[in-house]
């Protein structure tokens, strides 16, 4: 017989399970946020604008809360 893997959605989870999936969810946007600096590094882009950047896109996103 054949079970299909269903998610929940993120209002399904409890309140615990959506406290841990944005918790993840940051932990992933800091990672990608310092690959994209050292690929800019990399590419040698500006480090310092890089990052400004990205600051501003997180705190843009943290206004909306």
């Amino acid at each position: 017989m054949f079970h299909q893997n269903r998610t929940k959605t993120f209002e399904e989870l409890t309140f615990a399970e959506q406290a841990k999936s944005i918790n993840a969810q940051i932990v992933v946007l800091q990672r990608s946020i310092r690959a994209h600096v050292r690929r800019a590094m990399k590419e040698q882009r500006p480090k310092q604008i890089t990052e400004a950047k990205c600051r501003a896109q997180v705190q843009r996103l943290l206004s909306r809360i």
